[in-house]
């Protein structure tokens, strides 16, 4: 990791002071070598005469595929599966899609139904201690005459049928039955805001369902990102117990050295402080690499954080087609990104709603129909314990002076919501732009960097070869073995990050442009 090794290489800067030594010991420990850029770390060239066996890079050899080994795609496939964030989009999606049948049965008629029972109080009628009503046969003006059977005068009607009058009495069920059924259409509903309300519903899931994945998308990115930066720990770790290694074997010179009388206790003391200092950053790298190992399994739902390392960052590919120039990847990048994209479904969402807010400010229109099954029923009379039906149906506008200050309120809302959207998508596409034109950098600095650092390995390896050839002759300090094992290290490393670092900003760049595609969807 940078810090790591920063770390490292300033715990050795701090160690170079000059001071004389001389060693007739020989290093134990073979030196590595790279091939010509871009090619892979290679084997360590041949130890010289005095140690002639062959010798096999220790990074190289903890880089190397294992089979059945962890590769980047293995991560980004466990960490789909196992990602609670694509598990929270992918219930706001089906929220989203809820709310569109919601939208749908908000519109639909209402249909409403009842059955009930009550019982009545008793109801007192006094029409002044009695009396009678007077009914006719026929309809007409009433005359006196002589009644039928020519006996004494009648009322009569006007076919001569006399007039009759009965008691005056009305009864009252104390006992009330009915069912009654209500339908009532929303007719300017449909005619101004079904269609924009159903668009408004059916955008939100498309944004929903844009952000789902770009959610997977970036799951998998990251995890591939995690998987690169845990073999950076690995290669960290070999290259500081690599350097451990060396370092315990100058202090093994030096203090022969120191023996024989050809070199200070300064020396030896120096060297015994590199020491402790390699062995410290050995220390802290396994650290690093643990934790590394820990998010991967964590990521990955995995309880075991033991993994072999599966994906070959060492041998170089084949080589890249050329890129399109920066402003058009940016211009890419804002057309083919899914969060942009799913904004741009917001908007839509928010542009039929304030066709639904105006709506508010019209009179409404709704038909409605009523049916009653009751007994006694209210339109018959007089009142009786009988069952009867009865119906009715009509049309009526209504308008609300509150409805339409809440439709002006919800305008206000919306226009604020669209600006504030507005807002989100040029942040959204000035940082995209930056992360386009940052990816699209360091592919070209790691391309750069990979042939810059298989030189400066070798020179490294060399002059590391010679300050201990010189060492061991008397003719060079520990100073010398330091400064010569701080670039070995530091160029080691380097070109590790910057194989790694290629496939990094290769992978920024097409998630940056949108050209990267999920490994596979999770259910």
């Amino acid at each position: 990791m940078p810090l790591l090794s920063t770390a490292l290489l300033l715990s050795l800067t701090l160690l170079a002071a000059p001071a004389p030594a001389k060693a007739p010991a020989s290093d134990p420990v073979p030196k590595t070598r790279s091939d010509a850029t871009p090619a892979p770390l290679a084997a360590p060239a041949a130890a010289p005469a005095a140690a002639p066996e062959a010798f096999t890079d220790p990074l190289i050899l903890a880089l190397t595929p294992a089979p059945g080994g962890l590769t980047a795609d293995d991560v980004a496939r466990y960490a789909l599966r196992a990602a609670p964030s694509i598990g929270v989009r992918t219930a706001e999606l089906q929220q989203a899609a809820a709310r569109v049948d919601l939208t749908m049965i908000n519109y639909l008629p209402q249909l409403q139904g009842a059955a009930a029972y009550s019982r009545l109080s008793k109801v007192n009628v006094d029409f002044g201690g009695g009396g009678s009503s007077v009914g006719t046969a026929n309809a007409g003006p009433l005359v006196v005459g002589t009644c039928p059977g020519g006996q004494g005068q009648c009322v009569l009607d006007s076919m001569g049928v006399p007039a009759i009058a009965a008691p005056f009495a009305f009864v009252f069920p104390l006992n009330s039955y009915s069912l009654s059924a209500a339908l009532s259409v929303p007719l300017s509903d449909y005619i101004l805001s079904l269609v924009p309300a159903r668009r408004s519903s059916q955008a939100g899931v498309e944004a929903a369902r844009l952000a789902r994945a770009a959610e997977v998308i970036k799951v998998e990115a990251d995890a591939r990102i995690a998987y690169y930066n845990w073999l950076r720990t690995i290669a960290a770790v070999v290259v500081a117990d690599t350097s451990a290694q060396r370092s315990k074997a100058r202090l093994l010179d030096a203090e022969a050295a120191f023996e024989a009388g050809v070199a200070s206790q300064a020396d030896v003391l120096r060297l015994d402080a590199l020491v402790a200092s390699t062995e410290s950053a050995v220390v802290q790298a396994a650290a690093a690499r643990d934790l590394a190992a820990s998010h991967l399994a964590l990521m990955m739902a995995r309880g075991d954080a033991t993994f072999a390392v599966g994906e070959d960052v060492l041998t170089p590919r084949s080589a890249a087609a050329p890129l399109r120039a920066l402003p058009q990847l940016i211009d890419e990048a804002h057309a083919q990104r899914l969060e942009l994209r799913s904004l741009g479904q917001h908007g839509r969402a928010l542009d039929e709603g304030r066709r639904i807010y105006r709506a508010g400010y019209l009179p409404r229109l709704d038909a409605f129909a009523d049916a009653t099954y009751a007994n006694p029923n209210q339109r018959f009379f007089p009142l009786s314990e009988e069952w009867n039906a009865s119906w009715s149906a009509g049309a009526r506008i209504s308008y609300s002076l509150g409805q339409a200050m809440l439709a002006r309120a919800r305008l206000r809302e919306n226009r604020a919501d669209v600006h504030r959207l507005e807002q989100q998508a040029e942040q959204l596409r000035r940082g995209i732009a930056m992360e386009v034109t940052s990816a699209y950098l360091d592919r070209q600095r790691a391309l750069a960097t990979i042939e810059l650092n298989a030189r400066a390995v070798r020179s490294s390896e060399e002059a590391y070869r010679v300050a201990t050839e010189l060492f061991q002759a008397g003719t060079a300090t520990t100073t010398d073995i330091i400064e010569a094992e701080l670039a070995r290290v530091s160029a080691t490393l380097q070109e590790v990050n910057a194989r790694i670092d290629l496939r990094v900003a290769e992978l920024r760049l097409l998630y940056a442009i949108g050209r990267l595609a999920p490994i596979e969807d999770p259910a």
